[in-house]
This record gives structure tokens, sequence and C-alpha cells, in this order.
């Protein structure tokens, strides 16, 4: 099965929310979503990548391209990454992860960092595999 990388847009946005309320087992409001993707889709250093398998959207990885002051460099940071159960194990991940860190390369970062859920045992298995190194905690608080 082939699969295709290409750039999300503005129409892509049930999609995107399908594989968003995928990642993340709930559903969220959708008017409200689809204003965020809009917003993100118009900031210069956030992308969206899709995999497309047979004319389907099956994945979706966001980056964002950022300068933390205290690493002083550019970093491409990892904000999503979903792949539809159904076609887990075909290399799509590994694809869209290449994808992200050639582009964050290409914009000059020099690092790349995620977070994941404490629950996601196989991503964290997946990320390991790749070379990426559980290196501090994320912590967060409900406003």
């Amino acid at each position: 099965m082939s699969c295709e990388l290409r750039p999300a847009t503005v129409a892509d946005t049930d999609a995107v929310y399908g594989l968003i309320c995928e990642l993340k087992q709930k559903a969220y409001d959708r008017q409200t979503f689809a204003a965020g993707f809009a917003a993100n889709l118009s900031n210069p250093n956030q992308c969206y990548q899709l995999a497309v398998t047979n004319g389907e959207i099956v994945g979706l990885l966001g980056l964002q391209i950022m300068f933390p002051l205290n690493l002083n460099c550019w970093i491409g940071e990892i904000q999503e990454l979903v792949i539809l159960p159904q076609v887990r194990g075909l290399n799509i991940g590994k694809k869209l992860l290449a994808w992200a860190e050639d582009t964050a390369r290409e914009r000059g970062a020099s690092l790349m960092e995620l977070s994941s859920g404490k629950v996601r045992t196989d991503a964290h298995r997946f990320y390991l595999r790749e070379g990426y190194l559980e290196s501090h905690f994320r912590f967060k608080k409900t406003l």
C-alpha cells in the first residue's frame, strides 16, 4: 500500500478533526476546533502534513518551529502525530517523522522535541526506536 504525504489545508478540517479525536480518544467542539485549525494554518511556523493512502487521509503530523530562549536554538516540536489504527505498522508514522525532521532541519532547527501521554506506551516505544530520548517531565494546569 503506497502512502503519499501532502500539506493539510482548511478543506481537510473534518478529516483532521477525526484524526485528533482518534489521538485523544474524545470529541472536541467542532466550531472551536475549526477556528483554531484555520488560525494555525495561517501561522508560518506551524505545519501540518497528512498521510494519504488510496485517497483516504490516514495520518497527521503537526510541527511547530520555534526558538525557546532557554535552549538558545531553533527547534522543531511535534505537537501531534496520529495514524489510524487500521494502517499502523505500515511505516506511515516513520515517514511522517522523517518529513518533520527534514522540514525542521531545512528551517534551521537543530533539535526536535515532542510530548507523549503517559498511557501511550506503543508510541513511546516508537519514539525510542526512532532515536528520541526521554529527557524531562511536562506539567500542565487547567485555567
